[in-house]
């Protein structure tokens, strides 16, 4: 049975998939409490599957780009359930993940800052390669999705797209296994030092 775990999109997902076939699956909006969720969904799935933790053979995680701490709780617990069961693991980018979804999507990177094919833009340099008609997924603020809107596009919501189940279903054979995963981000994480002398 392969566990997929995703926090690196606005939507958390959960997904157990066997002989290419997706038993289950949960998706809910990301509202910044996976280390309080996450686990106790996946027991929540495994009793409802009448499964336990020891029928999971390999988990598929989505290692981001996403938000900081979201992407490290999935990746976290991805790892401590493959050393634990002593089972492989799949690294997913979540460019990948997004690009199974949908052909034209945008995701916000921070610093007002747009990936959009395959490029970091600026958001004004994002917008001025809109045309009127497109249709647009992705990920992105309010005022971003207001303006793809207002340009006479199409903004696409991600809970209108295919889940984890359906691309892991799809694109398992293209991923190796692998030992450890690594969350990925577009920007380096803002870390601060202090600048207090301390005893």
């Amino acid at each position: 049975m392969l566990l997929g775990l995703n926090t690196a999109t606005n939507r958390t997902y959960n997904a157990f998939i066997d002989n290419n076939k997706v038993v289950d699956e949960r998706s809910w909006p990301a509202v910044q409490n996976e280390a309080e969720t996450l686990l106790p969904r996946l027991q929540s799935m495994l009793d409802r599957n009448g499964m336990s933790w020891e029928t999971i053979d390999e988990i598929a995680v989505v290692s981001g780009p996403g938000p900081f701490t979201a992407l490290r709780v999935s990746i976290a617990i991805a790892n401590a359930l493959a050393y634990g069961l002593q089972i492989p693991l799949i690294d997913v980018p979540t460019i990948d993940f997004w690009e199974f979804r949908s052909k034209n999507y945008a995701l916000y990177a921070g610093r007002n800052m747009i990936f959009y094919q395959g490029k970091l833009h600026k958001d004004d340099a994002f917008f001025s390669l809109l045309k009127p008609g497109m249709n647009i997924a992705g990920q992105l603020r309010t005022k971003d999705r207001d303006a793809i809107v207002s340009s006479g596009c199409r903004y696409i919501e991600e809970e209108a797209l295919p889940g984890l189940g359906a691309f892991l279903v799809a694109k398992r054979a293209d991923y190796k296994h692998v030992s450890l995963v690594k969350p990925r981000y577009f920007n380096k994480p803002h870390i601060t030092v202090s600048s207090k002398a301390y005893k």
